[in-house]
């Protein structure tokens, strides 16, 4: 306990200099409180020092104030503290945040040295496995995620390496059937934070299921082997309020 307590002085003590300098301060009045203690024991007759006193406690209650971690750093670390204390273990030294997949080394590997449509082939029947394995709460799950990412302005925005657009070429396995508006304000593929082949997006204005949008969803359903189907309307749509307009004003309307 005392050793993370000092880790966190410490870190507290290097993100922040005045931290440094309060610390300095409370002890010189400390000293000097203790000082005029000693040539003058009895506190009722030295005002000052009741003044003194308070001082110290003021300054060290704002030190400890200003101590707080103020950074995502010290809060990690912090946090990691805490669990290795609940589990039990020694603090962990500090690991890499953004270790690369076997899935990403093996895509560095292939554009570094070069790639086969036969490399590619094999890479596209993998990422397709994968695909098939996930259940739709998975998938919708992603999705989520992904709208959250978009709406907080944290989107990854996930492209494509060379050699994944050319296993792209293969085959493609979208786990998702999206039916949603042609409204330029939503595009699916950004509102969801997804890259190529992520989706299978059909548009359309108002969203509306016909002949062709049919078709196009049952071919996702029955051929792609998609997870989750999606119907996304939006605010505002505007062919949804010309639905709603008399139908002397549709007439008036270019045929």
């Amino acid at each position: 306990a005392v050793s993370r307590i000092a880790t966190l002085l410490f870190l507290a003590i290097m993100d922040r200099p005045e931290v440094a300098l309060g610390c300095a301060a409370v002890a010189i009045s400390g000293v000097a409180l203790l000082a005029s203690l000693q040539s003058f024991p009895t506190i009722v007759d030295r005002p000052e020092v009741v003044l003194g006193c308070a001082a110290v406690a003021i300054s060290g209650v704002a030190l400890f104030a200003s101590m707080r971690p103020s950074s995502s750093l010290q809060d990690a670390l912090l946090l990691q503290l805490m669990q290795d204390s609940r589990e039990g273990r020694k603090p962990r030294a500090s690991e890499p945040e953004d270790r690369p997949t076997q899935d990403e080394e093996s895509n560095s590997v292939a554009l570094l040295s070069g790639f086969t449509m036969q490399q590619a082939r094999e890479h596209a029947q993998q990422s397709a496995s994968l695909a098939k394995a996930r259940t739709p709460t998975e998938v919708l799950l992603d999705l989520q995620r992904g709208n959250a990412r978009f709406w907080m302005g944290k989107a990854q925005r996930p492209e494509k390496s060379a050699f994944e657009r050319r296993a792209l070429i293969m085959q493609q396995y979208p786990s998702v059937a999206v039916l949603g508006c042609s409204d330029s304000r939503v595009p699916v593929e950004i509102v969801f934070d997804q890259g190529l082949g992520d989706l299978f997006v059909v548009r359309v204005a108002g969203n509306g299921l016909d002949v062709s949008t049919s078709a196009s969803l049952q071919f996702a359903i029955h051929h792609l082997k998609v997870k989750v189907v999606v119907v996304m309307g939006h605010e505002a749509c505007g062919a949804i309020k010309a639905a709603q307009l008399d139908e002397a004003t549709i007439k008036k309307e270019p045929a």
